[in-house]
């Protein structure tokens, strides 16, 4: 082997343990990037549009807004009061210039029968919940 390669192969073995000592083992290979801040909801809230007049068959909406503590995906499930789990519905959370991050999902709703129920937002793996909100149509 070359003189040279003997050398450099030292140097980087020599290196290599120096950044090991003084970094500690764990923080000489820690790459992640950022904080390592793991992405978590601080704040929802859910709005829904019920038919134009409260009559049906109409078409009304739902918007889930979600804040987080960091830009990112996170996935939110519709509750109805004493009844079903619809979703999981993925939101993408970005800065915004005020330095909120927030996401928002929306949904049309195509309301064909009578309905008198309340529906909130939950996050799975999370203890927050939206407001409840009412959907109301008559036919």
């Amino acid at each position: 082997m070359h003189a040279l390669t003997k050398f450099g192969i030292a140097t980087i073995a020599a290196a290599l343990i120096g950044a090991l000592s003084i970094a500690g083992p764990a923080g000489a290979f820690d790459l992640k990037a950022g904080t390592g801040e793991k992405l978590a909801p601080t704040k929802v809230q859910l709005g829904i549009v019920s038919p134009k007049n409260n009559v049906c068959p109409g078409f009304g909406k739902w918007t889930a807004w979600v804040q987080t503590n960091k830009p990112g995906k996170i996935d939110i499930l519709l509750v109805r009061k004493g009844g079903d789990v619809y979703g999981p519905y993925p939101v993408t959370t970005v800065k915004g210039t005020n330095g909120v991050i927030l996401g928002s999902y929306t949904q049309a709703l195509n309301v064909a029968d009578a309905v008198d129920a309340q529906y909130r937002v939950v996050i799975p793996g999370s203890t927050l919940a939206s407001n409840w909100a009412p959907l109301i149509a008559d036919c």
